[in-house]
């Protein structure tokens, strides 16, 4: 019966504990259950049931088994309907003990730790359980007396030993062996110097125990860095860091827990833009030819340079490359000019040049002439070595057709706009608000998201130097201000990808580089506020609390006493 009231004793401590910041403050329960009804009777009472006077051992078990029964309805009825009944015999039989036995059985009762209203759960439904302390075996007085005697020997071994400023115990206040939180703040408990001392005087002292000494580490993976070392540098050197775990021990298996490595990695924040994925913005393409259509481009085609664009009187109208439109006949009663230079320039790249000696200047000679018979003879046009306004159209770049806007046999002149171009290559254009202008700039690497969900890498090419407001046609309201960004595919775009489309630009806004992470289901929320992680050591795990830095997805920044490879407890599956 003795292990069996120890056991539950501990099972109250533990869920205190499990609130526990580093100060030992302990949270209240936030009032999930309301308090029981006190019906006025003592202990003795309730667990006297055949009214003797006496409590027996197995009123003293019948009593702890109804408070076990009521702790587990407790748990049922708020939020934890599965809760399985927690009995004696669970205490008592099985591997481990104290806390790392009662973590066990909330396992298995699927109480997530992680859950902030876990541990107030847990505080109030348990309750009752602090009436069965009255029950554990209490030291003698010859027993607690030698324990402070001891000690008070370990104090004075301290002072001896080079800290000169520790203090005697305080029975009264700290009860145990004598030491409460305010030693954590006066003292660097982990500290080689303070280490060596413990370490020397537990020696002598074996019944004492302060802070975490050389057992204490082995047992709970407290191991200590070495003098001058930060936890980055000894996590760099493999070195063992220093840890200030936040609960004891919790004893058990974790071969079959669910499991993460702390991970070093760059968190990327992004943001991610509405754009349009298209060939850039349609415009008329003038042409200046005259005559009957005879042919015609469908929309999607790309003409290149050196073919038609259409053809007028059964004759093709030829894309060239320059910038100085077509504005008179080319023909050897022509002045001299830099279209001149232009034409024979396309001429000398085409290779209808290759059989005559044409200089490229801005003089239309004999040799021009024949240059053009040659190539009108390869279209299967007349042969006059003239070239009428409108038969050859000039481009900086080939040109994609998205329009056509006259028919088969229609009659034509230079005023009728005969075909809509866009440029050659896809692009996605995006309206990025004014205020967020240094988000990116030309050259900005960002993610393009398409319509069916794959990602390919872009590039920011082009931002326009000032700012526009929108204007609304039903009501002429005006929008913020924004600056047209044009973003294009890195590589070639995927075959099957939309001519046009909505897509999503996708921009690192902000990189937290090298930086430990878990993943968000690792996080343990603790009920005074904060986080930690339960970090796998020999023996079972630890909770060790952390700061949380950036989240990205289901990734969170952590910093605290850890180090790249650790292995931490997965509160949920994943």
């Amino acid at each position: 019966m003795t292990k069996t009231i120890g056991l539950i004793t501990t099972l109250l401590l533990v869920v205190a504990s499990c609130a526990n910041a580093p100060t030992d403050h302990t949270t209240e329960a936030i009032g999930i259950i309301a308090a029981r009804q006190d019906d006025g009777r003592t202990l003795e009472e309730k667990v006297d049931t055949d009214g003797d006077g006496e409590m027996s051992d197995e009123e003293i078990q019948t009593y702890a088994r109804t408070v076990l029964l009521d702790f587990s309805t407790c748990m049922r009825e708020n939020g934890y309907p599965e809760f399985t009944d927690v009995v004696l015999e669970d205490l008592t039989e099985g591997s481990g003990s104290g806390q790392g036995r009662f973590l066990a059985l909330m396992r298995e009762r699927d109480v997530d730790l992680a859950d902030p209203n876990a541990i107030p759960t847990l505080q109030s439904c348990g309750e009752d359980l602090s009436d069965l302390q009255t029950f554990a075996p209490q030291p003698s007085d010859d027993e607690v007396a030698e324990r402070e005697a001891a000690v008070l020997e370990f104090a004075t071994c301290m002072r001896d030993g080079g800290v000169k400023n520790w203090p005697d115990p305080d029975f009264a206040n700290n009860g145990g062996n004598g030491y409460g939180p305010e030693l954590l703040a006066e003292f660097d408990l982990q500290s080689s110097d303070i280490q060596d001392a413990i370490t020397t005087c537990r020696a002598e002292n074996s019944g004492v125990t302060i802070g975490q000494g050389d057992e204490d580490d082995e047992d709970q993976g407290n191991n200590n860095a070495p003098d001058g070392d930060t936890i980055d540098e000894a996590a760099e050197s493999d070195e063992p860091i220093e840890r200030s775990p936040i609960s004891p021990l919790i004893e058990g298996d974790t071969s079959g827990l669910n499991v993460a490595t702390v991970t070093r990695r760059d968190l990327v924040q992004t943001r991610t833009l509405a754009g349009t994925l298209g060939y850039g913005e349609q415009r008329p393409f003038p042409t200046n030819s005259t005559g009957i259509v005879t042919e015609l481009p469908v929309e999607g085609d790309i003409v290149e340079f050196g073919e038609a664009l259409f053809h007028v009187d059964n004759e093709p109208v030829l894309l060239l490359e320059g910038g100085i439109p077509q504005f008179r006949p080319f023909t050897v009663r022509m002045s001299d000019g830099p279209d001149v230079e232009q034409l024979e320039r396309n001429l000398t790249e085409l290779g209808f040049a290759d059989d005559y000696d044409l200089t490229v200047d801005d003089d239309f000679t004999t040799i021009t002439r024949d240059v053009i018979e040659e190539l009108q003879i390869e279209l299967g046009a007349e042969d006059t070595g003239r070239l009428d306004l409108g038969r050859v159209v000039f481009s900086p770049t080939p040109v994609r057709i998205s329009g056509v806007h006259v028919e088969l046999g229609q009659s034509i002149n230079p005023q009728i706009n005969i075909l809509s171009i866009t440029e050659n290559d896809q692009r996605i254009s995006l309206d990025l608000d004014a205020d967020d202008r240094t988000l990116v700039s030309v050259g900005t690497d960002v993610d393009i998201e398409l319509p069916d969900g794959a990602v390919v890498a872009g590039e920011v090419t082009d931002i326009a130097a000032v700012a526009t407001r929108g204007v609304s046609p039903q009501n002429g309201a005006t929008s913020d201000p924004s600056i047209e960004v044009t973003v294009m595919f890195s590589s070639d775009p995927p075959d099957d990808v939309f001519d046009a489309a909505p897509v999503d630009i996708i921009v690192a806004e902000d990189i937290s580089e090298g930086v430990l992470t878990v993943p968000v289901p690792a996080l343990v929320a603790m009920s005074g506020g904060g986080h930690a992680v339960e970090l796998i050591v020999d023996g079972g795990t630890q909770l060790i609390e952390v700061e949380l830095g950036d989240f990205v997805d289901d990734i969170v920044e952590v910093i605290g006493d850890l180090r790249e490879g650790d292995t931490v407890v997965m509160a949920t599956a994943g």
